[in-house]
């Protein structure tokens, strides 16, 4: 297992009784994580992370209506007005105050990465929830860790197996021989 990037997936949540993030972390052939869908366990990870961060971190989240993984290019300081799986409200509003509104991804290699295919297509709006703010909040945070943020579909859109295809030609991008 790779240990200079470091893959993240969240728990059930809403529709996604079983998160296809969580599963493609867990099969991701890299060092994981699973983080319940929280904005309390996002910051105390990045928090337990600061002490030793990883050299690239890799984000994954679930995207109701998405009918292939979508690189997320950009994430905005903003954050909506439902409640995570605990029931805490942190918007809507600034994810940070003094942030700046958007933040550009830093691990995606080159910019035609992400074009269209029939795999992903790039997206810049990780939506107002769990995603951007686990995207912006480790932006922010990791300034010195490649972090880059990947929405995966639903297995009734996507299969989890072709997701997980898309994922490794993915890694293979971001690791080429």
């Amino acid at each position: 297992m790779s240990h200079d990037l470091l893959v993240t997936g969240f728990g059930s949540f809403g529709a996604f009784e079983s998160n296809p993030s969580q599963w493609l972390a867990e099969r991701s052939g890299h060092s994981f994580r699973v983080l319940e869908v929280a904005f309390r366990e996002v910051d105390r990870f990045l928090e337990e992370l600061r002490e030793g961060p990883p050299a690239r971190l890799l984000l994954l989240g679930a995207a109701a209506g998405a009918s292939k993984l979508r690189v997320e290019w950009v994430a905005r300081n903003r954050v909506g007005a439902a409640p995570d799986v605990r029931g805490e409200v942190y918007g809507p509003g600034p994810i940070d105050p003094d942030g700046p509104p958007c933040l550009a991804a830093t691990l995606w290699p080159h910019e035609p990465f992400g074009q269209p295919s029939e795999l992903w297509e790039p997206s810049v709006d990780a939506g107002t929830y769990l995603c951007n703010y686990a995207f912006y909040r480790s932006l922010r945070t990791l300034p010195r860790t490649a972090v880059g943020f990947l929405h995966v579909p639903g297995p009734e859109a996507m299969a989890l197996e072709r997701q997980l295809e898309a994922l490794r030609a993915v890694l293979a991008e971001l690791n080429p021989a």
